[in-house]
């Protein structure tokens, strides 16, 4: 993460009512390769500007034991949640025994900078719950289980303080929005960005929501 409240992900680009909007890259971004491995073949009721399956949500089923905790992947000693706390800190990170990680963090939702790594939670950007409703019910296990642990891109998964975590919830867009109004538009990008590139729906009010936001930006 980039310090002190920069956007983290790459260049989104994104047609809404034929107007184009685009944000400076950060970085590299390579979604084509995700989507084709995560693609899950569903019922098209319709697209919206987006470029996104116009769905009701999916009722019931979900238990957050469907989705993998913090695992490691790469078996270097570090779990995902240590992970993207090594990767996000502002300042050169110290690792310790069982990869404690000493470091600085910037929650982006709420403008909190700390060095207490305890107080900040690691937030599915679209939230599990969410994901299951828009798709997710129709996946396997191990592909919930790479959802849950997605450090393909740096912001699937983002470092931010436990009380904007806990706000946020389950909740879409239309539902919540991060504090630092700053930000709306990019975490607006992010969620359509993560649901393309993960074959997910999205409800007629959050597509509504979404189209108004991000041709407002």
């Amino acid at each position: 993460m980039t310090a002190c409240g920069s956007a983290k992900p790459s260049a989104v680009v994104i047609e809404v009512d034929n107007a184009v909007i685009t944000t400076a890259p950060a970085g590299p971004a390579v979604l084509t390769p995700i989507a084709l491995e995560k693609k899950t073949t569903t019922t098209v009721t319709s697209t919206s500007g987006l470029g996104l399956r116009i769905e009701a949500e999916h009722v019931g089923g979900y238990k957050r034991t469907l989705f993998a905790s913090w695992y490691d992947a790469d078996r270097d000693g570090c779990n995902t949640r240590q992970e993207v706390l090594i990767a996000e800190s502002i300042i050169p990170v110290t690792i310790g025994a069982k990869c404690k990680v000493t470091g600085k963090w910037f929650s982006i939702y709420d403008g909190v900078t700390t060095t207490n790594s305890s107080s900040f939670d690691i937030d599915h950007m679209v939230p599990l719950k969410e994901a299951w409703d828009s798709g997710a019910w129709n996946w396997n296990a191990d592909q919930r289980k790479k959802f849950a642990n997605d450090l393909d891109e740096s912001f699937f998964l983002i470092a931010v303080t436990a009380s904007s975590n806990r706000s946020k919830g389950e909740r879409d867009p239309a539902e919540w929005m991060p504090t630092s109004a700053s930000y709306r538009c990019e975490y607006a990008r992010i969620w359509v960005q993560i649901k393309r590139a993960w074959d997910l729906s999205v409800d007629p009010a959050e597509n509504t929501f979404l189209t108004r936001t991000l041709a407002s930006c």
